[in-house]
Parts: C-alpha cells; structure tokens; sequence
C-alpha cells in the first residue's frame, strides 16, 4: 500500500507577528503529517495532539511577547493547518476542541 504524506507550510502571517517589525521574514511552520495516520479517530486524536504541541513550541520560539500573543499565534497555526490537510476526522477534532475552549472561557 502506497502511504501519501503530506506536508503542509502554514505561513507566519499571523496577527501578531504583523504588529512585529523585527520579524519581516517569519519562519514557516512545517507540519508532515500520512494520510495513514488519519484514518481512525483515535489516530487523529494522536496527530492533533502533536499539531497542538508542534505549533505550541513554535510559536513560544518566535518570542512574541504575552501569553495571549503566544495562544492567538498557536491557535492561528493549528487552524491554518487544518484546513491545509482538509480531513474531516481532523476537521471535527479541531471544531470540538474550540468549542470546549470556548465553553471554558465563557464558564
């Protein structure tokens, strides 16, 4: 069986690293994720949950400044990615997690 990975660059044009001059060329956020690793739910869960992380990392390197700039600049990422990979077990994950997140900030 023939195993397709894909590989997905979300470009740094985030909010904020707009408001960051010092940055005029930010780094690109890779993420390889195979279409293998997609095909079970469980599966899915364990490859957001290393997009989550992988972008978390990310965004803490590019020294933004505030925790909220951080969250904004992961959320941005995970969101960006995503959509890029455009798989609906992945899709429904990301949807779920947002509304937990929002239910918990509204609480």
């Amino acid at each position: 069986m023939k195993v397709l990975a894909r590989t997905i660059a979300a470009a740094a044009a985030l909010s904020a690293l707009a408001a960051t001059p010092a940055l005029a060329q930010p780094e690109t956020f890779t993420f390889r994720v195979a279409e293998i690793h997609l095909t079970t739910q469980p599966d899915a869960e364990r490859v957001y949950q290393r997009l989550d992380a992988e972008a978390d990392r990310y965004c803490q390197a590019l020294d933004l400044g505030t925790s909220g700039q951080r969250a904004e600049c992961r959320l941005d990422v995970v969101e960006n990615v995503v959509q890029a990979v455009g798989d609906e077990r992945l899709s429904a994950i990301h949807r779920d997690r947002l509304r937990t997140r929002t239910l918990a900030e509204a609480g």
